[in-house]
C-alpha cells in the first residue's frame, strides 16, 4: 500500500531502498535508541529495514514504516510506524524514531497526529496504543499532546543495556482524538 500523508511541517512517504542511510544511523544512534532496545548489529538492522521495505497490508501485523520529512527542505526527521495490535478489537499501535537533530521542533506530535487521523479513516479503528520507558518523559509528553492518556505501567517490563524500565501503556480511543 502506498501512504503519502501531508501537514504543515511534514509529509509521510513510504519507506523506500534509498531510505537505507538514514535508516540505518537512526537505528545506530544511541540517544535515539537509549529508551527502545540496544543498538543492533548493522546486518540485524538491515533486516529489519528489508521487512519494512516490502508491500504492507494492515492485517499482517507487521509495522508500516513512514518516513518523515521536512516540507520546506525534504531533510530527513525520522520514522513513524503504524500496526494492526487486533483486528477484531480495532486497535493499533503506533511509534516514532526522531532523529537527534530534529527532536523537540514539533515533528513527532504532528506526524503521530496525521498517522492517527490517517489510520482512523482508513481502517475504522476504534483505539491507538502507544507503548515507551518511563523514563522516555519526552515521547510520553508526544502522546499526550495528541490525547493519549496514560493506562497502566509495567514495571521492569524492558532492559535495555542491562537497566531495568517501567513500560508506560497509553491509549487513545479514536473518538476522543484531538
Amino acid at each position: 500500500m502506498q501512504v503519502m500523508l501531508y501537514a504543515d511541517k511534514v509529509v509521510l512517504r513510504n519507506l523506500t531502498s534509498t531510505d537505507w542511510a538514514d535508516f540505518l544511523s537512526l537505528h545506530c544512534d544511541p540517544v535515539v535508541q537509549q529508551y527502545i532496545r540496544p543498538v543492533e548489529s548493522e546486518a540485524s538492522i538491515k533486516t529489519t529495514f528489508i521487512q519494512r521495505t516490502l508491500p504492507w497490508s494492515f492485517e499482517s501485523g507487521e509495522w508500516l514504516s513512514l518516513v518523515i520529512e521536512r516540507v520546506d527542505n525534504q531533510e530527513f526527521v525520522g520514522l513513524i510506524g503504524f500496526r494492526c495490535d487486533d483486528l477484531s478489537l480495532k486497535r493499533a499501535e503506533v511509534g516514532y524514531l526522531i532523529a537527534t537533530s530534529q527532536q523537540g521542533k514539533g515533528f513527532a506530535t504532528e506526524s503521530l497526529r496525521a498517522v492517527i487521523d490517517w489510520g482512523a479513516l482508513q481502517y475504522d479503528m476504534h483505539k491507538f496504543l502507544g507503548i515507551c520507558a518511563s523514563d522516555n518523559i519526552a515521547s510520553q509528553r508526544v502522546l499526550k499532546k495528541v490525547g493519549f492518556v496514560l493506562e497502566g505501567t509495567l514495571r521492569q517490563h524492558s532492559c535495555i543495556n542491562g537497566t531495568w524500565f517501567d513500560d508506560c501503556y497509553l491509549g487513545l480511543l479514536t473518538s476522543q482524538r484531538l
